[in-house]
């Protein structure tokens, strides 16, 4: 299914939609989070390199970024990811994205086995901390500040960019040491990792993921199925019916409509940060004139 940019765009759209891997995750952890609830398995979900090492438990390292460890890590952790992991799945594709997510997951993973054996013994909180600093990594890369002057305290100006900063430090800083770590280096993983994410996994991984994800995707939102219906519907009763014995004429063909000029006011806003304006004019068309598309288009080349 191709999703267009006026689907994605759109506020009354499905939440997830054009973001399959995000959702996976998203539900991966929720239900992983109540099985582990249910079952008291929390512990058994922790990164603990002594018992990885020493008992052989090396399930650890596969299951220790499947779901947080308490429900208010869980829902801020949600609330934190998400919107970044949906947003930089649309801007990638979902093949790139996610071998972007494998990639940070493995190099994270062994920095992180390295690290908490011979520098820091203790336990490291179970979630999703590495991916959450890999896709703030991109988020701190390649996201512009669109409102320098958003809000104010004590004298200082912060952008809208602070809010993900501040919701997302609630989550890093839950655990101490424990959770700020692994989000630190799932954060330098993410650095590393965005130019390897151009070499796509192999084919039978995404064929697997897509049979695996099918029951999850997302089809066309309702309200914009209704009105491809709606005008459907009415081009057909437009039509007017041929007259008996004659043959019906080929409706002209229309010339596809251009899209609307981008508005001056966001030409100026992005001119302002160094971008030509012709690179500007063309982002912004490709983009159905979204400032933000238009500027992280033009950031990542």
């Amino acid at each position: 299914m191709t999703t267009s940019p006026t689907q994605l765009h759109n506020p009354k759209a499905v939440w997830f939609l054009g973001a399959p891997v995000s959702k996976a995750i998203a539900l991966l952890a929720v239900v992983t989070f109540i099985v582990a609830e249910t079952n008291k398995l929390h512990q058994a979900l922790v990164f603990d390199t002594t018992k990885i090492f020493d008992h052989a438990q090396f399930y650890r390292i596969f299951v220790c970024n499947l779901t947080f460890g308490s429900m208010g890590e869980l829902v801020f952790g949600l609330l934190a990811l998400c919107p970044l992991l949906r947003r930089f799945e649309r801007e990638m594709g979902s093949r790139k994205f996610g071998a972007f997510i494998v990639y940070t997951s493995v190099i994270s993973t062994i920095i992180e086995l390295v690290f908490f054996n011979i520098f820091l013994e203790i336990e490291r909180y179970s979630g999703p901390y590495p991916q959450l600093g890999a896709v703030l990594a991109l988020f701190h890369k390649f996201t512009p500040r669109m409102h320098p002057k958003f809000f104010g305290v004590l004298g200082h100006d912060f952008s809208e960019k602070s809010i993900t900063y501040g919701i997302c430090a609630q989550v890093i800083l839950f655990g101490g040491l424990s959770t700020m770590v692994p989000t630190f280096f799932g954060f330098i993983s993410g650095l590393v990792a965005v130019k390897w994410a151009e070499s796509e996994l192999p084919d039978f991984v995404y064929t697997m993921a897509g049979l695996i994800c099918k029951a999850i995707t997302d089809d066309a939102p309702a309200v914009m199925m209704s009105r491809s219906v709606q005008r459907g519907g009415a081009s057909r009763n437009n039509r007017r019916a041929p007259t008996p014995g004659t043959r019906a004429a080929a409706p002209p063909a229309q010339p596809p409509r251009p899209p609307p000029p981008p508005p001056e006011e966001a030409i100026a806003q992005l001119t302002s940060m160094g971008f030509d304006r012709e690179a500007v004019i063309r982002a912004l068309q490709q983009t159905d004139n979204n400032v933000e598309a238009a500027a992280n288009r033009l950031l990542m080349g």
